[in-house]
């Protein structure tokens, strides 16, 4: 069972980590300025609630923040309701483009009959379109950064991407399912992601849901296999074996984990923080591109034509003549 993992900066809210970096939530200066007081110092270990951010306000001033406080609260319960009705509305569109999506699914398997299109006939058997949600994938700018050699091999036996929002106590919230051919590389039909909204008005998820994958034996892609010389030390390496190692390697397939998040962020060194918020993070950026670009618009990322332009309008044919080349340093890849 997938364990829920919530985001870094939740965490550090509620243990009085003050990174507007991390948190988003961050006061401008402009906001600091606005006040008639310094707000109060904040102790060690002081939560956010219990802090009278007020305290050395003028009382008229004190009066009126909190009359602001309840206009926020009438704003607050509106935006929920906004965003419980536009998430069931895209639900219900969702649904209404389920057989749009069922079609595209026999079109690039070849159960689907199609028509000559004014296309010049050949002698070409038609097997729908091999490899198609791997070249969607692998031309798309940010999520082909993520796909090695290894993961693309699995990849050419994915059948389908589905987006479904989720609705009522969970509006705002969102589920990402890969639909896979039998194949050699794990048992799993469908591999899933959702990505949760504590409260719906929040721009990112509140917690992360993966899904395990039953890899078949040497196929994992998310780790690669190392071999170790063990012997004995005592008599000079006489009689070693060789074992093999597993240890964690770039994979798009990492996306499909739950990031683990401990109770107690102390539990945690900085490096280990950072390196989660950043894992939380890319994961976030694979869904949103998953949800609003790939999924929606997958026949253009595969013929190519949504990729961005490598150059600007400015750059017509001819007009700036021909570029010599120049060795560019290649970047630095995604890690995963």
């Amino acid at each position: 069972m997938a364990l829920a993992a919530r985001t870094v900066s939740n965490i550090l809210r509620r243990c009085n980590y003050a990174s507007p970096a991390l948190s988003g939530m961050g006061r401008t200066l402009a906001t600091s300025r606005a006040v008639l007081a310094p707000p109060p110092a904040v102790a060690a270990g002081d939560i956010a609630e219990d802090i009278d951010w007020t305290e050395d306000m003028p009382v008229p001033v004190k009066r009126r923040v909190a009359a602001l406080r309840e206009v926020q609260e009438d704003y607050d319960k509106l935006i929920k309701q906004f965003i419980k009705e536009r998430a069931e509305l895209q639900a219900k569109y969702e649904q209404q483009a389920a057989p749009m999506m069922d079609k595209r699914v026999r079109l690039v398997a070849g159960e689907e009959k199609v028509g000559a299109y004014d296309i010049a006939d050949s002698d070409e058997p038609d097997e729908g379109i091999p490899d198609f949600w791997l070249t969607a994938i692998t031309n798309h700018d940010l999520l082909g950064e993520y796909v090695t050699e290894r993961d693309a091999e699995v990849l050419s036996y994915l059948a389908d991407v589905r987006v479904a929002s989720l609705t009522g106590e969970e509006a705002g919230s969102f589920k990402l399912t890969f639909s896979f051919r039998d194949n050699p590389f794990f048992t799993n039909k469908v591999l899933e992601k959702t990505f949760y909204m504590e409260n719906p008005d929040e721009i990112v998820p509140d917690k992360f849901v993966g899904c395990s994958i039953d890899w078949a034996a040497g196929k994992d892609t998310t780790v690669s296999v190392v071999k170790k010389k063990v012997g004995d030390k005592k008599n000079k390496g006489k009689g070693a074996v060789t074992i093999n190692q597993t240890k964690p390697c770039d994979s798009f397939f990492n996306f499909f984990k739950t990031p683990v998040v401990p109770e107690n962020p102390d539990d945690l060194s900085e490096e280990e923080l950072e390196a989660l918020q950043q894992q939380m993070d890319e994961d976030y950026e694979i869904a949103t591109a998953l949800r609003e670009s790939l999924v929606p618009r997958a026949v253009e990322w595969f013929t190519g034509e949504a990729a961005p332009p490598l150059y600007g309008d400015e750059f017509d044919d001819g007009e700036y003549g021909e570029f010599e080349d120049e060795e560019e340093p290649e970047p630095a890849p995604r890690r995963r």
